[in-house]
């Protein structure tokens, strides 16, 4: 082995979905949480803080029906 060391690069990511109901609430929730990614970056100064709205929930889209390939290569009969 040479005597060089890789570092590892990791990503921390922390996710917190909330409900509010206006926007007095969601400006509360922004407020208490900037509080706490303070705490965050004394530890850790590059941590970065996004607040932003979320859509609704996804809907799930159904899978598209098979439909026959067709191939174009001269063939003359259907193979199984």
């Amino acid at each position: 082995m040479s005597g060089t060391s890789s570092a590892l690069r990791l990503r921390a990511e922390i996710t917190i979905d909330l409900d509010a109901a206006d926007f007095l609430e969601a400006a509360e929730h922004q407020r208490r949480i900037e509080e706490l990614i303070e705490a965050v970056r004394s530890e850790y100064g590059q941590a970065q803080f996004a607040f932003r709205p979320r859509r609704g929930p996804r809907e799930k889209k159904s899978a598209k029906p098979r439909t026959e390939i067709k191939h174009y290569t001269g063939r003359l009969h259907a193979y199984e």
